[in-house]
């Protein structure tokens, strides 16, 4: 609207360009929880004192969403220094928002700042973080479960990985310490909610930095909280062949449920090129086990197909593999598209669009109902990079936990604040 200050009520619109990451999703539920705990009302549309834009920089198509955004909000002569730009891509594309974006930025892990923004009467970090999130109606495939609690464990990753640039934005990861996620778990179980996802951008990478394992992690809360069930995120397939074992054995005592493996390819030289060189027949071996011991065991990949360098026959290896398996209940399959900032982007020997979107076709095909893909056939291709079009360039988000923002939940969050949880907090339990 022309001029902010005609509304009598304080009303902000919360909009995002990703509504999948299930790590993101929590970011946007918090901030959402955040602006209502401090008395404002929550938009569906532009008619608003203020725009908040969480927004996502997986990848450079990310980034081009938010710029048409951007554009599209200034068609309303919507003043610029009420807008506020947070989140990933606030690091992923630092350079590119610093140069062309003219909004008010605040930095991933400096929210704090919004306190003064919003002159909030709750800072920031007294908001408990969202654990518990609702359904989108725009989102038509995601891996975010309605049941779960939803735990983060730890922030960043070993920054091995030559596709991503996240890593830009979180860094080396930062796990959270025991005490904190048990409190979670304490509050999760008072709630009557016993299904506990503990999620990162490497779940299994939990305690490289401190010494601990993810395993002496899982056996503590087995040990100290009877009849929950724990699920995790996304699993590097490093981690499955270091801890083979106890993976194995955790799963047929039903501590794990299910797993989400970031297979990513099956070629050797692809694999080694994405920087995750392993000896794939025995990741494959490890998962068999797994299925022969418990067949009814649900198993995830993600793959990514027409990363650089990958010829016909490289690609052929993964569509042969997928004829014959028989292990994964559900593929995620990916088209690779260059990012400023990630090695790959620099990588020979490029996969034309077109020939990636074929590629991604015929996989999806292969795998038929097994298919579970953000991407779709329809996804239309730009000059650039294979991206997503079947969703509009960004979404506004309300009522997007559970959570009913009510003097009881205020009292719940400024308590939270004044417990032992956060007592000497580094910023290792942020986002």
């Amino acid at each position: 609207m022309k001029d902010n200050q005609k509304l009598t009520k304080k009303r902000v619109a919360i909009i995002t360009n990703n509504l999948h990451c299930e790590r993101h999703v929590q970011y946007f539920s918090t901030i959402e929880k955040y602006f209502k705990v401090n008395g404002w009302m929550i938009a569906n549309d532009f008619d608003a004192n203020k725009i908040v834009i969480c927004a996502c920089g997986f990848h450079d198509a990310m980034y081009e969403k938010i710029k048409r955004t951007l554009k599209e909000i200034e068609k309303t002569n919507f003043l610029e220094r009420n807008i506020i730009l947070l989140a990933c891509l606030t690091k992923t594309h630092e350079e590119e928002v610093i140069k062309n974006f003219r909004c008010q930025v605040v930095h991933l892990h400096q929210e704090e700042l919004l306190d003064d923004i919003i002159q909030a009467k709750i800072p920031f970090i007294n908001v408990r973080p969202v654990n518990m999130f609702t359904f989108h109606e725009k989102c038509f495939h995601t891996n975010i479960e309605p049941d779960y609690f939803h735990i983060k464990i730890a922030e960043g990753c070993l920054r091995e990985c030559t596709f991503c640039v996240i890593n830009k934005a979180k860094g080396y990861i930062k796990s959270v310490p025991y005490e904190k996620i048990a409190g979670q778990i304490e509050i999760a179980l008072k709630l009557n909610r016993l299904k506990i996802k503990l999620t990162a951008e490497d779940t299994f990478a939990y305690g490289t930095d401190t010494g601990a394992t993810i395993i002496e992690l899982v056996e503590k809360f087995i040990s100290a909280y009877s009849g929950i069930q724990l699920y995790f995120g996304y699993l590097h397939i490093r981690w499955l062949k270091k801890y083979s074992k106890e993976i194995i054995s955790l799963c047929k005592k039903g501590v794990f449920k299910e797993l989400h493996i970031g297979l990513q390819h099956i070629n050797e030289e692809m694999l080694k090129r994405m920087g995750r060189p392993v000896v794939f027949s025995e990741i494959y071996d490890i998962i068999r086990e797994i299925k022969r011991e418990i067949p009814d065991f649900y198993l995830v990949a993600d793959i990514l197909v027409g990363f650089p360098g990958e010829t016909d026959e490289m690609f052929n290896e993964v569509v042969e593999f997928f004829k014959k398996d028989k292990c994964f209940n559900k593929v995620k399959h990916f088209g690779y598209s260059d990012v400023k900032g990630a090695p790959s982007n620099g990588f020979p020997n490029k996969v034309p669009a077109d020939i990636i979107t074929a590629r991604w076709d015929c996989l999806d095909k292969i795998l038929g109902e097994r298919a579970y893909s953000i991407q779709t056939p329809e996804s239309r291709i730009d000059n650039e990079t294979f991206r997503v079009t079947r969703f509009e360039d960004y979404a506004f988000c309300k009522d997007t936990f559970e959570d009913a923002i009510d003097e009881a939940i205020i009292n719940q969050d400024l308590a939270f604040s004044e417990s032992k949880i956060l007592k000497n907090d580094n910023g290792d339990f942020g986002f």
